[in-house]
């Protein structure tokens, strides 16, 4: 609608323009200017004067339909997922009214946001106030709460939220821990050791049906402060994966957003590095359920790839070659849809390493968030992920490695569902079929051997 109105009104400016200068012209030739060159230096300035007009009325037209169509994109964006940041503006030029419906709706976002925040503010109010050393980890061993004490105690860059516990513990005596603990009504008393080679005295509790369990280890008062970090979410676990159908609504379907790092783009000769993942049901991304392993390609990674992934022969010497990593993702990938930013690349690669490898290959269901975001934003210039991460207010972390991308593109995936619900694009039948109209990106990905 907005688009066809800013066509409407730039047509007119067009249409009154020229009437204009027929108008001009005409009144100069019926005054009966003697001097023809004078004549036609005058309709040569009217003409110049008339298209910059126009050309400048097209651009403020322009840049005010094009900022509120990303309002509306981003108003679209906040319905499906509260969490989402508007983007900012980015000196467009949309004039004040839009100035001011931008600082309106970030106001509005950050009310809802401070409310959300509430209960988990209060939490960490009351955990912060405990002197003990504090450690909350998943099922899978992913650090879900720390407070300033346990990071004191067990070193602030090992024991980060969303790091696993086994950079800070070693993995046998917590292992035996989580055996004793699980099912008990009170915690336990066990012995952990550092990697440093430290023995902890710490209380153990497993948290059963919630998943995981909570450490505390008596610390100095005396280092006690009031910090604590914590992301309980973490403990989330997607549901179970069903295979996907046409019908299936993209509300509710099981999906695995995917990324591989090269030695190269040359499908034909280049090999796999790196493998990220991370599961999403619907729009919500489940970074309980990632994945994130090396791979040896068995040949030298070259120094341009390596400069763009920071992947180097040495971090790869000692990872399993791609048939065993392969053989770990498959119960990940197993009944869900593939989605990627080119993720027809991404299949290709692992197709081929397939064939090497002589390990059995199904081709997935994917859906290519390249293709969604080019038909969803055709104004868009450029399309790289990086810029659509800036489109829709994604925080970049982790930028060219496999999982960081992945948990990039998952974000700007999330973003781009409520916009196809606008279209009408509600399953993933009509979310293939609307991809089809890509053909022109589509032919370049074939030309690529993707």
């Amino acid at each position: 609608m907005l688009g066809r109105n800013r066509r409407r009104i730039v047509a007119s400016f067009v249409v009154a323009g020229l009437a204009l200068l027929a108008l001009l012209g005409a009144a100069i030739f019926q005054r009966g200017i003697p001097n023809g060159v004078v004549a036609q230096a005058a309709l040569a300035l009217i003409a110049v004067v008339g298209v910059a007009a126009l050309w400048h009325a097209y651009e403020v037209i322009a840049g005010h339909y094009k900022s509120l169509e990303r309002l509306r994109g981003a108003v679209v964006t906040l319905s499906g997922d509260p969490s989402a940041v508007l983007p900012p503006l980015r000196g467009q030029r949309g004039g004040v009214e839009v100035e001011h419906l931008h600082a309106a709706l970030t106001d509005l976002a950050a009310r809802d946001a401070a409310r959300r925040a509430l209960p988990d503010q209060r939490l960490g109010a009351v955990l912060a106030s405990i002197s003990e050393a504090i450690v909350v980890v998943t099922e899978q061993g992913l650090v879900s709460l720390v407070n300033y004490a346990a990071k004191q105690r067990l070193g602030a860059e090992r024991i980060k939220v969303g790091t696993s516990i086994f950079a800070a513990l070693l993995r046998a005596p917590y292992e035996e821990a989580f055996a004793a603990a699980r099912g008990q009504a009170s915690p336990i008393s066990v012995a952990l050791e550092t990697v440093d080679g430290v023995e902890i005295e710490a209380r153990f509790a497993c948290l059963d049906e919630h998943g995981g369990a909570v450490l505390s280890i008596a610390c100095d008062a005396r280092e006690h402060r009031a910090e604590v970090e914590h992301d309980l979410e973490l403990h989330d676990l997607p549901p179970p994966a069903q295979a996907p159908q046409g019908e299936t609504p993209l509300a509710d379907m099981a999906a695995l957003v995917l990324d591989c790092e090269t030695t190269g783009l040359d499908v034909a000769q280049d090999r796999v590095v790196s493998i990220g993942a991370v599961r999403l049901h619907g729009p919500r991304i489940y970074r309980s359920t990632t994945f994130d392993r090396l791979v040896n390609p068995g040949l030298p990674i070259p120094p341009r790839s390596t400069a763009v992934h920071g992947i180097t022969d040495a971090m790869v010497a000692e990872a399993e070659s791609f048939a065993p990593v392969f053989a770990a993702l498959e119960p990940l990938q197993r009944d869900t849809v593939m989605i990627g930013h080119n993720i027809p690349f991404d299949i290709a690669m692992l197709e081929r390493e397939c064939r090497r490898a002589a390990v059995d290959w199904v081709r997935p269901l994917f859906l290519d968030t390249l293709l969604l975001a080019a038909l969803l934003e055709p104004s868009l210039q450029r399309l790289d992920l990086e810029d659509l991460a800036g489109q829709f207010g994604v925080e970049i972390r982790g930028r060219h490695t496999a999982l960081g991308d992945s948990l990039v593109t998952a974000e700007v995936y999330r973003a781009l569902l409520p916009r196809l619900q606008a279209r009408g694009v509600t399953t993933l039948a009509a979310a293939r079929d609307f991809s089809e109209r890509a053909q022109g990106l589509i032919k370049r990905q074939k030309q690529m051997g993707w």
